[in-house]
């Protein structure tokens, strides 16, 4: 049983997705992948947030960016419409863990706000695919 929650955390950690039903198929228990999957996304944001000052000032200097909202631009234009919430929500089936901590972390989101949200957001789509590979296996 450890190796497949070992593979499943490995996977998670940059597929997040794909790491559920590879637990189911590598013979966990769909809570037990969903957990597991959930543990590894939410450790990745962790590893971002912390690093995260240093990584934030380095990337609005390396890529020039600037961080005054233009409403002229269609991004700045979706994250003030969606903002965290909209980023939490899609990242774990979109851009995955680390990436979305970065741009959350480029926006000035504070880490243990962007951890919360973060967690909150793997832990729904978690349990959507859990169920989901649950009614799947029961059918």
């Amino acid at each position: 049983m450890f190796p497949a929650i070992a593979s499943t955390f490995g996977l998670a950690f940059f597929y997040f997705i794909g790491a559920i039903p590879a637990g189911v198929a590598l013979g966990l228990l769909p809570m037990i992948a969903a957990l597991t999957a959930w543990a590894s996304y939410t450790a990745g944001v962790v590893i971002v947030a912390l690093a995260g000052a240093r990584l934030r000032a380095w990337l609005i200097k390396r890529l020039r960016l600037s961080l005054e909202p233009d409403p002229s631009k269609l991004f700045w234009r979706i994250w003030e419409r969606y903002g965290l919430v909209g980023l939490a929500a899609l990242a774990p089936v979109t851009v995955g863990s680390q990436a979305a901590a970065v741009i959350g972390l480029t926006l000035g989101v504070p880490p243990a706000r962007l951890i919360t949200f973060m967690a909150v957001g793997a832990a729904v789509w978690s349990a959507v695919i859990a169920l989901l590979i649950g009614l799947g296996i029961s059918a």
